[in-house]
């Protein structure tokens, strides 16, 4: 299991405002609020954009796409209709995202696109050692595309729930066009991608930025993701440009816990154990993440505290290099971490 926040306490869920209109493809349709077991446990709210107009209409409408569609509550993965123009347009109407074929796991987007209270107070707090070691207590028959066979399993894990994390930011980059977003494009409508590493050491290199971090380097980061929607809804001030201002700095990031079992491959996961074992290219130690990630701390002296308290921590928005001077922080936070070594199931 996570290893538990101290902290429990869950503010109320913010005001949803209701969005209207007609989906991408020409059925009225609006994302109805699914309700995950282990936030819904906690009291956390989950707000979707629309979930004031469908409590009011008492109705539930088809989703967009061509061809057949899935229901807004469904987790059926779809094929893109016509006039998905941006972030609105796709998550207004696509509750599981949508791809050119309609080949994906419906499930895991669902989960990806949830509006995850803003508010919501961490229940597990991790290192990053923490975050790679819960990868050996997957289930051995999760694949690609049968998450949602596997949710209690998966809940019982403390999937859906919000979580905190502590380390250096290593990188973050552009997330590119991805079914989860409607295959959009263009730095509003796209994921960022973001690489927490456990070791100063290696924070420090980043941000000298010359030579620069070897791949080895950065496959010892786990990955959080700040969505589109969840930004434009809840804080508009965050882009790339300023996360990456942060490169090298210890964080404190919170988000929602899932496995991402899109990357559950040799290819990409470097716990893998399938056929072959991992390959020589992974980049990720973990197919865990925190998605969305909901607060987003930077730490603007030598080092913070580990949960996010305390003097020295500025939000990503606040945070300014030119005011902190060049050194990153010299403390490594948590235990010594397994990075790429740890064994999947």
């Amino acid at each position: 299991m996570p290893p538990p926040e101290t902290s429990n306490a869950s503010g109320p869920p913010p005001a949803t405002p209701a969005n209207a209109g007609a989906p991408p493809g020409g059925a009225t349709s609006q994302p109805a609020r699914r309700t995950w077991k282990g936030t819904a446990a906690r009291g956390m709210s989950v707000a979707p954009l629309a979930l004031a107009v469908l409590a009011q209409a008492g109705v539930i409408g088809q989703g967009g796409g061509t061809g057949a569609t899935a229901g807004p509550t469904s987790s059926q993965a779809v094929k893109c209709g016509t006039g998905i123009t941006d972030y609105q347009s796709c998550h207004d109407h696509y509750a599981t995202g949508c791809s050119a074929g309609g080949g994906y796991d419906g499930y895991l987007n669902a989960l990806k696109n949830e509006l995850v209270d803003p508010t919501g107070q961490p229940q597990h707090a991790f290192h990053v050692p923490d975050l790679v070691a819960l990868e050996t207590q997957l289930p051995a028959d999760l694949t690609k595309v049968d998450h949602e066979t596997l949710e209690a399993r998966m809940n019982a894990l403390g999937e859906g729930e919000v979580s905190s994390l502590n380390g250096y930011l290593y990188y973050a980059k552009d997330g590119g066009a991805e079914s989860s977003n409607c295959l959009l494009e263009g730095a509003d409508n796209i994921d960022f991608h973001i690489g927490i590493g456990p070791d100063a050491g290696i924070a420090a290199k980043a941000m000298a930025k010359t030579p620069g971090l070897s791949p080895a380097e950065r496959s010892q980061a786990v990955i959080v993701e700040m969505t589109p929607h969840w930004r434009a809804r809840f804080e508009p001030g965050w882009n790339l440009a300023a996360v990456q201002k942060a490169v090298g700095r210890q964080v404190y990031v919170v988000g929602q816990l899932l496995a991402d079992n899109e990357h559950d491959d040799a290819k990409d996961d470097c716990a893998y154990t399938g056929a072959g074992g991992r390959g020589p290219s992974c980049w990720r130690p973990t197919i865990w993440e925190l998605h969305p990630v909901t607060r987003f701390l930077v730490c603007a002296a030598a080092s913070c505290q580990e949960n996010g308290a305390g003097a020295g921590w500025t939000s990503l928005e606040s945070f300014d290099p030119a005011k902190t001077g060049a050194a990153a922080a010299t403390k490594t936070p948590g235990p010594a971490g397994p990075g790429v070594t740890a064994a999947r199931r």
